[in-house]
């Protein structure tokens, strides 16, 4: 531990470790990205319900861990709601991205038509969750309701509840399916439960360990160069390299899957992932205890949910282009709007 102190001391030291993690959270994911496939097949859920929840989870628990830490250990509280609540909308942002990043680097690959599911239903959950919290957003600034035993606010408590009935609905539309999903006979398909099961929770514990090591070098960015850091502004990194770097698993194993033809599970990933960071506000409302996260953080924020409110509908509108010449301009144009917040806003 001392060692590690002392390597991301410097900022030579600080990038060389962002290197070496990066690079085993790229393995890792692509090792994933297989194993998640191979989890469909031996489960029958299909490699799409399968990237919708449960790499979706995995990929967001390094959001969950850092927005927990930063409203635990903030010296304010103002502070700590501000890197939970930047962190999570900011990680969404950029997930939405992936979208557009797989269309323009992968184009033999990102054929939506030829996806068992278009995931129109996985956007529009999207959004319900967003207008969820949008709601809490707005009734932050109108009182103070906690829910006794939690201490969360009521309308955060309407974020867990609704994600619950997403995932039951999703499940039950899986199983009155006419066309259940057929698995595939592989090596590790017939691999022993417990080997490959065991691996399977390897390679999730290397995604959430180096998920959570990237925000923390993240963070010491932050610092000033005579303390090994370059100086970034804390809103760069709250909204932007932290979220950024909390969303690489989520890169890795998304670019990952549609290198192997898992465009299904590479969608599912995304948007599963931008439903299950929107809880993240509803445990760290509760790890605030006694106050309501939302009431203490920043205004500023409205900026990433409107984007985030645009980015859906063109990832929604990328997700039913039918060919490369209609999904070029629309990718292009989602990057572009992503830029040119980060240089209107930031």
């Amino acid at each position: 531990m001392q060692f590690f102190e002392q390597l991301i001391g410097t900022q030579t030291g600080l990038v060389l470790a962002f290197v070496a993690t990066a690079t085993v959270v790229v393995l890792a994911g692509i090792r994933l990205s297989i194993y998640g496939d191979a989890l469909g097949d031996r489960t029958g859920l299909g490699n799409g319900l399968v990237g919708l929840v449960f790499l979706a989870g995995v990929t967001s628990l390094p959001e969950l861990v850092v927005s927990l830490t930063s409203v635990l250990n903030a010296t304010e509280l103002a502070q700590g709601a501000d890197l939970a609540t930047g962190n999570m909308l900011g990680s969404n942002v950029f997930n939405l991205l992936i979208l557009a990043f797989m269309a323009l680097l992968f184009p033999a690959k990102f054929k939506p038509q030829e996806m068992d599911d278009p995931h129109t239903d996985s956007a529009l959950y999207g959004l319900l969750m967003l207008g969820l919290f949008s709601i809490a957003y707005l009734a932050s600034n109108w009182g103070n309701w906690l829910v006794p035993g939690l201490d969360c606010t009521v309308p955060v408590l309407a974020l867990p509840v609704a994600y619950s009935f997403i995932l039951l609905r999703e499940h039950r539309q899986h199983q009155e399916a006419d066309e259940p999903h057929l698995p595939q006979e592989t090596e590790l398909t017939q691999t022993p439960a417990l080997h490959f099961y065991s691996i399977l929770l390897g390679l999730c514990g290397l995604i959430i360990i180096g998920g959570i090591i990237l925000s923390i070098l993240g963070s010491r960015m932050a610092l000033p160069p005579e303390q090994g850091g370059f100086g970034m502004e804390a809103s760069l990194i709250g909204t932007l390299f932290l979220a950024i770097s909390t969303s690489l698993p989520e890169l890795v194993i998304s670019f990952a899957s549609i290198r192997m033809g898992f465009l299904d599970m590479a969608v599912g990933n995304v948007l599963g992932s931008n439903m299950f960071n929107l809880l993240i506000i509803f445990v760290a409302d509760i790890a605030m205890r006694k106050e309501s996260l939302l009431e203490h953080a920043s205004p500023s924020h409205w900026t990433s949910v409107a984007l985030i409110l645009l980015l859906t509908f063109l990832g929604g509108a990328l997700l039913r282009t039918r060919s490369r010449k209609a999904a070029t301009p629309v990718a292009v144009i989602m990057i572009g709007l992503y830029i040119a917040a980060m240089l209107l806003f930031m």
